[in-house]
């Protein structure tokens, strides 16, 4: 008796099994259609895609609008047009967005702070685009990167630094951020402290410095060179080293090739750098007498 009421069981969850498979397959099977329609427009909108931004870019062409406004409008038309495209392919799946985002959690508040970042970096992208505090091929200084802007998207900047990198930096950052931009027209100085020997002769190393900085490559001769005597002691004299650099090369680079040249020098010429002095100021700790 009870072998046949275990039988009986296995037999029913056996068949309910079953059951369960052959729907799953029915549904995959009656879902390819809209499958299939689901990815012949997403290939579509990608074709199409192209072929707006490349009309766009071609209409902008012959207008006198500027490099920065002309991407702005070839995103925007690129961005539309997906738009449209998933739109449309939301509706052939039949897809509720609603129930989707209420699976995933993503209702109210935790959807608004999901997307923050997005929509913060694309409205950001928008007005650096429109705005254009600088342009693609421009020399700038966004915070601690140094480099030439190479493309300006609606999320993020794209930076080629000095040393061949690739940096990515979000709208929204570049928007609250300090942005230095170095235009053809204008040079960027370099000041250099060192100390010399009090015995040195102050003209003697003047003359070795502005000869040796004037013929580095990278530095302008326009400002001229300057060296200033900050201050002096018994031992030392400290000086500064005032020069600047064309826009097209990098600071750092041309700082640290000038200080190594001058150390050179001043080898070749016996001339001493010197530091700084270190005046130690002392306290006299008195004990009460017991």
């Amino acid at each position: 008796m009870l072998l046949a009421i275990l039988q009986k069981t296995f037999a029913d969850i056996w068949e309910q099994i079953g059951q369960a498979y052959t729907n799953v397959w029915l549904k995959m099977i009656n879902f390819l259609p809209e499958l299939g329609s689901a990815l012949f427009v997403i290939v579509f909108t990608w074709l199409t895609s192209r072929f707006v931004r490349g009309a766009i870019r071609q209409a902008m062409t012959k207008t006198s609008a500027d490099q920065n406004i002309q991407s702005l409008v070839v995103k925007i038309g690129g961005i539309f047009t997906w738009l449209i495209g998933l739109t449309v392919m939301i509706s052939v799946l039949k897809v509720d967005a609603a129930g989707i985002f209420a699976a995933l959690g993503l209702t109210g508040a935790a959807l608004g702070f999901a997307v923050r970042d997005i929509i913060a970096n694309f409205i950001s992208g928008i007005v650096l685009l429109s705005s254009r505090p600088f342009k693609i091929g421009d020399s700038v200084t966004i915070e601690t990167y140094e480099g030439v802007v190479e493309d300006l998207a609606i999320r993020a900047t794209i930076l080629r630094t000095i040393d061949g990198k690739e940096v990515t930096i979000p709208n929204a950052k570049v928007f609250n951020a300090v942005v230095t931009k170095h235009t053809p027209q204008s040079s960027r100085r370099i000041v250099i402290s060192l100390g010399i020997n009090a015995d040195s002769s102050f003209e003697q190393v003047k003359d070795l410095i502005l000869s040796t900085i004037s013929s580095i490559e990278g530095v302008a001769s326009e400002p001229h060179i300057v060296v200033n005597i900050t201050n002096f002691s018994g031992t030392v004299i400290n000086l500064e080293v005032w020069f600047w650099v064309v826009p097209e090369v990098s600071m750092m680079a041309t700082s640290n090739q000038v200080k190594l040249t001058i150390k050179q020098a001043f080898e070749r010429e016996h001339i001493q750098l010197t530091p700084s002095p270190i005046i130690a100021v002392l306290q006299e700790i008195k004990k009460p007498f017991a």
